[in-house]
């Protein structure tokens, strides 16, 4: 189109400096006007045919092939797939209508008898045009088409990865999943998707799943010749029961004035069960340092009180309560004395030996 301006406007710039020269000249007489207005309506008719010949030349430089006398039309195409058809009228108020014929862009016309249909994929067009009885022919129309008989490709994304136990997908209650759609041809024009037994509904913004256990997530696409995918799904079991933790000692605690005093030789053993995806890690602190992963039994052998917490975190990011056990540590065994008794041990006296003579 840029090539085809230029030229325009070159030829346009030359024919009218010969107008003006012409018409500027003041000794030219009348019957010179007359000649040189003859003269320049003449050269303005080559001009035409020049500007056509450029124009003709200009379209074969840009590829545009179609046929010369045929109607154009800027309306967008229209989306069809292989299975769509088209059939063709036409009516005449004098020597009524011979043939309607068409044909596709590269073919050659063909008289109208049965439905048209196009099986190349792709952007294409389809001149048509009549003929009466008398002979006239129409000018031929165009119908740009884009046959498209291949359905979207569609698929769920969740936003966090799924954590899959024994072939079962389990995601926590905060996930979103976003469906993608994708049409090469056309272009997509709708997205649908429904939860559980909800009915269909228009997929606008990521989906989010409100309720625990199981969940079917179903989802289709449509593009803009009307192809449809086949519906997909997707069970997803939510997971929003957090794990349960506990610190068991491996001898029980003694309480003496209010504090859980260990036995020596004491060890902690921390347990972690997560009836859904499972326990992921399970994490505990002793006193004042930042939580570390639980590797084995707990031993503390220091001095004084002491506190352990732990927690655990599941396979979807749950975590649990964090608990805690209170103990005191005493290292210090006792101390004993023996010294001699100041006081003299007390004697009793023998018991006076009474008689054994009968009395008489």
């Amino acid at each position: 189109m840029q090539a085809h301006k230029y030229l325009l406007a070159i030829l346009t710039i030359f024919f009218a400096g010969q107008i003006t020269a012409q018409v500027a000249d003041p000794k030219a007489t009348t019957s010179t006007k007359d000649k040189a207005i003859q003269k320049t309506e003449s050269t303005s008719t080559q001009a035409k045919d020049g500007v056509n010949k450029v124009e003709t030349t200009v379209k074969d430089i840009l590829g545009d092939k179609k046929e010369a006398g045929a109607s154009s039309t800027d309306a967008p195409a229209l989306f069809i797939t292989s299975k769509t058809s088209f059939s063709l009228e036409a009516k005449d108020d004098s020597s009524m209508i011979d043939f309607i014929e068409w044909k596709p862009k590269n073919g050659e016309y063909r008289r109208f008898t049965q439905p048209i249909r196009i099986s190349e994929e792709g952007l294409t067009e389809i001149y048509y045009r009549s003929v009466d009885k008398a002979g006239n022919a129409e000018t031929p129309k165009i119908l740009v088409v884009n046959v498209d008989n291949t359905a979207p490709r569609v698929s769920l994304v969740p936003q966090e990865q799924l954590f899959v136990l024994d072939g079962v997908p389990f995601a926590s209650k905060n996930n979103t999943y976003t469906i993608v759609a994708e049409d090469r041809q056309t272009g997509v024009e709708k997205v649908q998707f429904s939860i559980n037994q909800e009915a269909a509904k228009t997929y606008a913004d990521p989906i989010k799943l409100e309720v625990g256990g199981a969940n079917v997530i179903k989802y289709s696409a449509t593009d803009k010749s009307g192809n449809s995918s086949p519906e997909s799904s997707m069970i997803i079991t939510v997971d929003d029961v957090k794990p349960t933790i506990e610190i068991v000692p491996s001898y029980p605690l003694v309480e003496i004035n209010g504090k859980n005093f260990q036995r020596k030789g004491n060890v902690f053993y921390v347990n972690a069960t997560d009836k859904e995806s499972g326990v992921k890690k399970i994490l505990v602190k002793i006193d004042e340092e930042e939580f570390k992963p639980y590797v084995e039994a707990i031993a503390i052998e220091t001095q004084g009180d002491h506190v352990i917490k732990a927690m655990a975190i599941d396979n979807v990011g749950n975590q649990s309560d964090v608990v805690e056990v209170k103990l005191s540590v005493d290292l210090t065994p006792p101390t004993s004395t023996i010294q001699k008794s100041t006081d003299e041990p007390k004697v009793e006296a023998a018991p006076t030996p009474q008689s054994s003579t009968p009395a008489k």
